[in-house]
């Protein structure tokens, strides 16, 4: 019996389930389910809300006096605009709008996140100071996608569904039309390219912010970004710190720790 006629037909029937296997396993990935949630949400403001006027911007990303800022999702309209972060979480949640912290719970693990209404509420702050906006011109959303249950009261405005209903409630005209434009080209202009060069800085720059020494009322000159301290991992230098730009990637300005 030849046996290369048993196993060849046996690898190509391998190699024809080994994409399917590697789909499946993407498919219950944390992030493949993200994936599919954003999409979901970009899906339902397209097809449910009236593009003349409501106008949709993903992922903008602006330089603030920290380093950067990034907001999920904008939506600018003659009734305000929605500032959208989506949170994408399973297990349990619990949360108060006063507290620093929210706790996420799977089984017995337990795993603290920053409270995501303060998180938008910058957001909302850096809309505010680049486009002179009002407070009451400014619509704070919280969108959770995944499998998660509330388990404390939210606030109306911290939600798994209804987002399209909620935003049509909100009827009072804040904005007007030209208004909404002169908005929509600010944003533009003043966004930084939605790339993954983009959020990879903008990451490492939180990085950079929470868990590295700022120094006292220095700005890059480059850039105007934080500078933070830095230790040099190669060359020469090896070991000895330094100051950088927290816009690093996008920005490599650097200092020497006793200019």
């Amino acid at each position: 019996m030849d046996i290369t006629a048993v196993i060849y037909p046996m690898l190509a029937q391998l190699w024809f389930l080994l994409p399917l296997l590697l789909m499946i396993t993407m498919i219950k990935t944390p992030w493949f389910k993200g994936m599919i949630g954003e999409w979901f949400i970009n899906l339902s403001i397209r097809l449910f809300l009236d593009k003349r006027g409501y106008h949709l911007l993903k992922n903008v990303t602006l330089p603030i006096t920290q380093g950067t800022t990034q907001i999920d999702h904008v939506i600018i309209s003659r009734f305000g605009i929605f500032v959208i972060e989506t949170k994408n979480m399973n297990g349990w949640i619990f949360g108060n709008p006063a507290h620093k912290s929210w706790t996420q719970q799977i089984y017995r693990r337990k795993h603290h996140f920053q409270n995501p209404l303060h998180q938008n509420h910058l957001h909302m702050m850096a809309l505010r100071s680049l486009l002179g906006l009002t407070d009451h011109q400014l619509h704070s959303v919280i969108y959770f996608i995944g499998n998660c249950t509330f388990k404390t009261p939210m606030p109306d405005n911290v939600m798994q569904s209804g987002l399209i209903r909620w935003i049509r409630a909100k009827q009072t005209v804040l904005l007007e039309e030209q208004a909404v434009n002169d908005i929509l080209a600010t944003l533009e202009k003043c966004r930084l390219s939605p790339t993954r060069a983009t959020h990879r800085a903008h990451v490492a720059a939180l990085k950079a912010r929470h868990s590295l020494p700022v120094e006292a009322s220095a700005a890059c000159p480059r850039c105007g970004r934080p500078m933070v301290l830095r230790t040099a991992h190669r060359g020469a230098g090896q070991g000895a710190q330094f100051w950088g730009c927290s816009g690093y990637p996008l920005c490599r300005h650097t200092r020497s720790l006793k200019h």
